[in-house]
């Protein structure tokens, strides 16, 4: 009896020797991510969980440059946008009690927030499916520096006056922070509790998170707190973040904090199994179609693994929390060094974890047609493709030209690739860049290997004079802003100017289209009355979509 027992023991120390050594190869590849990380520079705080089991904590870098403080774990880093679990989690809990429901109209306890012609829910706000202009985008645009004091009262404002929705509520997913800032406003109206408070009271308190707090002043002191740096000229400098809007942002929190909430997810100290179950859910759009976002979390895959995450950048403070709940495995990741590529990083550490469970592989070129290409159409037929298109996602053109008896494409780099007719409207490259080209009624679609589309419109190429461009000067006003802008000329090109952004360069794309060189001021179309004057402008960015100026005489 005593060897079987004494075998016993043996096998359970060469399982704990082969794990620690598992352990140890893991650690040393992932040193090998941050190498270049020395003493002297902001880096990177890392945890890795296991069965909710702490496996790996490392921690790279400083905290503080000027009195020269090492990152701990106790190091509390700005956690930016993984701040949104925990307000749609408070949500929840407010459910759960009975207290408000998601698809109560936000309205029923924001009336403030009253122009808008259709119900929004607060699940619309969770998902980001409301439609409603991203405070960040707005922000720029009125004026804000990223320097500036932001309150959440600034905030709720700046949305108080918006009339118009980026699209209708549930017809696309498009992030928008704004949804919840709001969503920290219910909670705090419905709990009778400043946001903060219900929080830590409901959820940091009893996961024991004592580092962690939703910072409601930017003035307040922080114990062990990590500053943001980013290099200039080869110098690190202090990247000031004073935004103190809570809900959509601004959880302080360290990685012991995290691995604690990390565990939550599986444990349920606080919030029942059906609430997590229900931030985990994917809702379908109007049009039934579904999108990779539940409530706080993004909802994906690995190479075939199933992948719960979110990830956050404010400043350069970079952080993440991912869950691969098959295999039990957790990753958090905070850092304040913005010079870091946080999501290579990540990626990084999640093939080191993740790749021997890996499913997913990589998707063979498929063709427009199994058939082989040959060239249908005569050249005067073929003219009619011949143009230039322009694709307003991603802001750049694409020329198709008739040469050499064939229609080409050119790409950015000035190159032209051959197309070969498939049937009507259809093309194929011969080149094994692209899968194909499908041009209807002046569209053009450009599918990519990997099935990918890129969408482009047919449009004639500005050509102003300095003549046209004086059609464009004079100042405009937006509602919605409560800001001004004042355009000018500057040769053959149309400036923008903010009294507080400063200038905007204008390049003429289309007659009265223009795009900018800020990401505040992307997209700008021009609108004209019956008499073909200037009237006013819609300016567009990433989150937030034709904004109204009118032209005004001041």
């Amino acid at each position: 009896m005593l060897k079987v027992l004494l075998a016993f023991i043996a096998f359970l120390m060469s399982i704990f020797a082969y794990s620690q050594q598992n352990y140890q190869i893991t650690e040393n590849k992932i040193d090998a991510i941050f190498k270049d990380i020395n003493v002297t520079n902001p880096g990177v705080s890392l945890a890795i969980l296991k069965n909710n089991k702490v496996i790996i904590q490392k921690n790279y870098g400083l905290a503080n440059l000027e009195y020269q403080i090492p990152i701990t774990s106790k190091t509390v880093f700005h956690a930016a946008s993984v701040s949104k679990q925990f307000t749609a989690f408070a949500l929840l809990l407010l459910e759960a009690e009975g207290k408000l429901s998601l698809d109560d109209d936000v309205r029923k306890h924001i009336p403030e927030l009253n122009g808008f012609n259709h119900k929004i829910t607060l699940r619309n706000l969770a998902n980001h499916t409301s439609g409603i202009k991203d405070q960040h985008n707005l922000g720029r645009l009125a004026g804000w520096n990223s320097n500036d004091i932001i309150t959440n009262d600034q905030v709720l404002n700046l949305l108080y006056l918006q009339k118009s929705l980026n699209f209708s509520p549930n017809e696309q997913f498009m992030y928008s922070n704004s949804g919840y800032t709001l969503l920290a406003e219910v909670i705090s109206r419905v709990s009778e509790q400043s946001f903060s408070e219900f929080v830590n009271e409901r959820i940091f308190t009893p996961l024991g998170m004592n580092q962690s707090q939703f910072v409601k002043k930017s003035e307040s002191l922080i114990k062990n707190k990590a500053y943001a740096y980013y290099s200039k000229n080869g110098k690190y400098q202090k990247d000031l973040f004073l935004n103190s809007s809570v809900g959509a942002t601004n959880l302080s929190t360290t990685v012991n904090d995290l691995s604690k909430w990390s565990k939550n997810f599986s444990e349920h100290t606080i919030g029942s199994k059906s609430i997590f179950k229900t931030m985990k859910s994917l809702q379908p759009l109007n049009n039934g179609k579904s999108y990779g976002y539940g409530l706080g979390l993004f909802i994906n895959q690995y190479k075939g693994i199933q992948k719960i995450e979110h990830s956050g950048l404010d400043a350069s403070y970079q952080a993440y929390i991912g869950w691969f709940p098959e295999q039990k495995i957790s990753i958090v990741y905070l850092s304040n060094n913005g010079d870091l590529n946080g999501g290579r990083n990540i990626y990084k550490i999640t093939s080191i974890l993740l790749d021997k469970y890996a499913t997913k592989t990589v998707a063979k070129r498929k063709l427009l047609s199994k058939k082989t290409a040959t060239n249908h159409y005569s050249v005067t037929e073929l003219i009619k493709y011949k143009g230039y298109y322009w694709n307003s996602k991603e802001r750049f053109s694409r020329q198709l030209k008739v040469e050499n008896n064939k229609l080409n494409y050119v790409g950015g780099d000035g190159k032209s690739t051959s197309l070969s007719s498939v049937k009507k409207d259809e093309f194929q490259f011969d080149a094994k860049t692209y899968t194909g080209v499908i041009i209807k009624e002046d569209t053009m679609r450009v599918i990519l290997d990997d099935g990918y589309v890129l969408n482009f419109e047919k449009y004639t190429p500005a050509n102003h004079t300095k003549k046209t461009i004086e059609e464009y000067l004079g100042k405009y006003y937006s509602n919605e802003l409560n800001t001004i802008y004042r355009f000018y000329a500057k040769g053959n090109n149309l400036i923008a100017n903010h009294q507080r952004a400063g200038d905007f360069k204008l390049k003429a794309i289309s007659n009265d289209f223009f795009i900018g060189n800020k990401g505040s001021f992307r997209n700008v179309k021009f609108t004209r009355n019956k008499k073909n004057k200037i009237t006013g402008f819609y300016v567009s960015s990433s989150r937030a979509k034709n904004i109204l100026f009118k032209k005004v005489k001041i």
